[in-house]
């Protein structure tokens, strides 16, 4: 087998200039259902760990032109990101990437890498990065460019004659605040297409990483083996005030940016002081809301527009079996809190494959009792490292993850998978029916009118009327389409 870093360090060994790096956001893949996301965190990140060598990035969800920025920039190493549903696109991209020029280094990191390695076991993958590559990545480069063992680099997965070889395995003991901030400059000509739902430019934001809990469906958590790190505030207003001019809104990308309250407060305290204008969202537990509805309010008051919470499941024997670790009560009172503090409510539900139709009625009728118009239905997906993964995996009826995007029934469903695809697109199509639209819409006249006592005068999180006409345009087609899967 070809070793890549020695290929590499004959090819540098008498050019003066710094090592060349490509780092990909993989194309979606052709079956996913779901929209796009924002601005690739992540890369942005590994490239500012690694700023003494020449690095750009790639977006192929938004400029598929590989061959011609492999021409172009002619990269010593080309690195991807990659969630489930874009390991296949990743694959493709570093096999093309070979087919360009075999000398090029090639590496994958992020969830699916680290939790299923042996998936990126092929001839076009030269390593696999595990867990949090803020340290590793700026140190493989270094062995790789000088000639080094790459095997001194912990947390690996190399590509061998035999199959892949570990190295050592570390934990992630990092500073956060002593990370550089994301480099953002090389995703400027992007930037326009990163947009939330109302057309607004966006920015994403790390305050923390990892999780204190413990859900079954999730495998955030064990990213950093169960620990959870927190920058300063201070840091992370630095930040906010460095984001592009045009960024109108920010998203805290944490999975529990709420969870040490006291570092909340003072985050928002800082935000005021140093008055910034932004509009923020973030994910947030129903507990901590609960707990603190005072805090909310003052999030509310910093420019807080757009909550997430994972509602999960509206019975409380569920939400034990998932170990979420919350109450029915519990929801709905948060829910209460943010609808009394005008906040635009992302409310996600697990759609269980084991659903019938009364589950599917008694979830909508949930959803409208709570007047909620912004919810999300994610169909329960085994990813890999989740402990639903590891205690049902033979269950599991599609293997092709393409198709873990939380849209699919990858387990058998209970109803005919025909009929499970109807009552998913029906249950959509009740949620954001135009009917519940426009009687939201005339309420709220009649409230502010005056004549109907007290209540909200408009709804956050109803979304605007065109992306509503966008909504029930894609949603025949493409759950038509995933209704025919197996």
């Amino acid at each position: 087998m070809v070793q890549p870093r020695r290929d590499l360090a004959a090819q540098l060994r008498y050019r003066p200039e710094a090592m060349r790096i490509l780092l990909i956001k993989p194309p979606k893949s052709r079956h996913m259902i779901t929209a796009g996301g924002g601005e690739p965190l992540e890369l942005e990140y590994l490239a500012a760990a690694v700023k003494d060598h020449d690095v750009d990035i790639l977006d192929m969800r938004v400029d598929r032109g590989l061959v011609e920025k492999l021409d172009a920039f002619k990269p010593h190493f080309v690195g991807l990101t990659a969630y489930t549903c874009d390991a296949n696109s990743a694959k493709q991209v570093m096999k093309e990437v070979k087919t360009f020029d075999r000398r090029i280094v090639t590496g994958v990191g992020g969830h699916h890498a680290t939790f299923l390695p042996e998936d990126f076991a092929l001839p076009f993958v030269d390593v696999v990065f595990l867990g949090m590559a803020d340290l590793t990545f700026p140190e493989y480069m270094r062995v790789l460019e000088e000639g080094g063992d790459a095997a001194s680099v912990s947390n690996l997965a190399l590509r061998r004659d035999h199959g892949l070889v570990m190295t050592k395995r570390a934990p992630f003991a990092v500073d956060l605040d002593e990370l550089p901030f994301p480099d953002r400059h090389l995703t400027r000509r992007y930037r326009k297409s990163y947009r939330d739902q109302f057309g607004k430019r966006t920015a994403a934001v790390l305050t923390s990483r990892g999780c204190p809990f413990r859900c079954n469906f999730c495998a955030c958590w064990k990213l950093l083996d169960g620990n959870y790190l927190v920058r300063r505030p201070e840091s992370v207003v630095d930040e906010l005030a460095a984001l592009p001019e045009d960024v109108h809104t920010v998203f805290f990308a944490d999975d529990n940016t709420l969870h040490n309250v006291s570092r909340a407060w003072r985050l928002c305290r800082l935000i005021r002081e140093r008055k910034i204008k932004r509009e923020f969202s973030l994910f947030a537990r129903a507990d901590t809301i609960v707990k603190h509805p005072d805090l909310m309010e003052e999030l509310k008051a910093v420019g807080l527009k757009h909550l997430t919470v994972g509602i999960e499941s509206i019975h409380d024997s569920e939400l034990d079996a998932i170990k979420k670790k919350t109450t029915v009560a519990m929801n709905s009172e948060a829910i209460k809190i943010l609808q009394k503090l005008d906040i635009a409510i992302g409310a996600h539900f697990i759609v269980d494959p084991n659903f019938t139709r009364e589950d599917f009625r008694e979830l909508f009728r949930y959803v409208k009792e709570r007047e909620l118009f912004r919810p999300v239905f994610t169909v329960l997906t085994p990813f890999p490292g989740t402990d639903l993964y590891l205690s049902n995996h033979k269950k599991i009826l599609i293997r092709d993850f393409d198709y873990y995007d939380m849209t699919h029934a990858i387990y058998p469903t209970r109803l005919g998978r025909k009929q499970f695809y109807q009552e998913l697109r029906r249950l959509y199509l009740r949620a954001y029916s135009f009917r519940r639209y426009f009687l939201s819409l005339l309420k709220g006249l009649f409230v502010f009118s005056g004549r109907a006592g007290h209540g909200p005068k408009s709804r956050p999180d109803r979304l605007p009327f065109w992306t509503m006409v966008f909504l029930h345009l894609s949603l025949y087609p493409l759950l038509l389409r995933g209704r025919r899967i197996r």
